[in-house]
C-alpha cells in the first residue's frame, strides 16, 4: 500500500551568510524536526528557467549542478524522516532574495512556517564576498572592486549580488504579505552569535517545540577563510566524497574534523574596513529603517554613524 510523500512545512528561507547552516543543524538536532540533505535543495527558488547564475570568473556558478528540479526527488529527501518529526525543514536561502521564491513556497504549503535570520547588510556582503574568494567564485581580490563590479555583471550568482541580497525589508515585506506575520518568524545573527539560548527559546515557542531539548555542542558556524591548500579545499568540497564518507563516519564527528581541517588550513580574512562598512550603511540605510518598522525591533546600530 502506498503511503503520502509527506511535505515540507518549516522554511528556512535566509539571509544568505546570517547564521542559517547554524541555526538548521539546531533545529535538525530536535527530535521533532527534520532538515533536509542537502540544507539547501532550493526546489522552489527559480521555477521552469532554473538557475543560471555566473560566477566572478564567468563560469556558471556551483549551485546549477546541484538545484533540485523535480517535486518526486525533492520530496524523496524527507522519507527519512521519523513520524515523530512535526516539522520537516528547507533551509535553502535563495527563497529569501528571488522574488518569485514567496509564491511558489505558498503555492507549494500554504499552511508552513516561515523562519528569516538576518544580518548586518554591510557584514553580509563581505562575508558573502570572502565566501566566493575562498571557494573561487570570484576573481576580484579586493571587496572594494567586487563591489563596484557588481552592477556590471550580467546575471552574476546569488553570492555576488553583494548589494541585492542585503534588501531585507523587501524580502521581509512578501513573506509577511503572503502568510502573515503570525507564521514568519524574524531573527538575527547578534542573537544567534551572543544568546543563542535565548533565540532557541523563541524558536521552540514559534514552533511548540520543548525549549528544554539541548542545543547541540557543535553549533557554531563554518570558518572562513583563504585555504592555504587549494587541493584540500577542493577534496572537501568534494560532492563524491562528502556522499561516501557521509555512509561511514558519524555525522556529529565528520563536523567536528571539517571545523579542525578549516582551522588549520583557512587563512581568516581581515574584518570589513570601517569606512567600507560606513558607506555601505549608508546604502542600505532606508531598507534598515523600514525594516525596523516592519518588525518592531530596534537595528540603529546597523545605521550609519552620524
Amino acid at each position: 500500500m502506498l503511503t503520502e510523500e509527506r511535505r515540507p512545512n518549516l522554511f528556512l528561507v535566509g539571509a544568505q551568510k546570517s547564521g542559517t547552516t547554524t541555526l538548521a543543524r539546531m533545529l535538525d538536532n530536535h527530535p521533532e524536526v527534520f532538515m533536509s540533505s542537502p540544507k539547501e535543495p532550493g526546489y522552489l527558488a527559480f521555477g521552469e528557467r532554473g538557475y543560471t547564475g555566473i560566477d566572478g570568473y564567468g563560469r556558471l556558478a556551483n549551485p546549477a549542478s546541484w538545484v533540485i528540479d523535480s517535486e518526486a526527488e525533492y520530496l524523496a529527501l524527507y522519507r527519512a524522516a521519523p513520524r515523530s518529526a512535526r516539522w520537516l525543514g528547507d533551509a535553502s536561502t535563495w527563497y529569501l532574495s528571488e522574488p518569485g521564491s514567496v509564491d511558489r513556497v505558498k503555492a507549494f504549503n500554504p499552511g508552513a512556517r516561515i523562519m528569516v535570520i538576518l544580518r548586518n547588510p554591510a557584514e553580509r556582503a563581505y562575508s558573502a564576498w570572502c565566501h566566493a574568494r575562498r571557494d573561487s567564485e570570484e576573481s576580484c581580490a579586493n571587496f572594494a572592486d567586487a563591489l563596484d563590479l557588481e552592477r556590471q555583471r550580467n546575471n552574476p550568482s546569488h553570492l555576488l549580488r553583494y548589494r541585492e541580497m542585503g534588501q531585507y525589508a523587501t524580502q521581509v515585506r512578501r513573506y509577511f504579505e503572503a502568510f502573515g506575520r503570525g507564521r514568519v518568524l524574524v531573527l538575527f545573527y547578534e542573537e544567534l552569535r551572543d544568546e543563542p539560548e535565548v533565540l532557541w527559546s523563541r524558536c521552540c515557542d514559534f514552533l511548540g517545540l520543548d525549549s528544554r531539548h539541548p542545543i547541540p555542542s557543535s553549533y557554531r558556524q563554518n570558518l572562513s577563510g583563504m585555504p592555504r591548500s587549494s587541493v584540500i579545499h577542493r577534496l572537501k568540497r568534494s560532492e563524491r566524497l562528502r556522499a561516501a564518507l557521509k555512509k561511514v563516519v558519524p555525522i556529529e564527528l565528520a563536523r567536528r574534523a571539517n571545523r579542525a581541517l578549516d582551522a588549520l588550513n583557512l587563512r581568516r580574512f581581515p574584518p570589513l574596513p570601517v569606512e567600507q562598512r560606513e558607506s555601505l550603511m549608508r546604502e542600505f540605510e532606508s531598507e534598515v529603517t523600514e525594516l525596523m518598522r516592519l518588525t518592531g525591533r530596534d537595528l540603529t546600530h546597523w545605521l550609519p554613524d552620524r
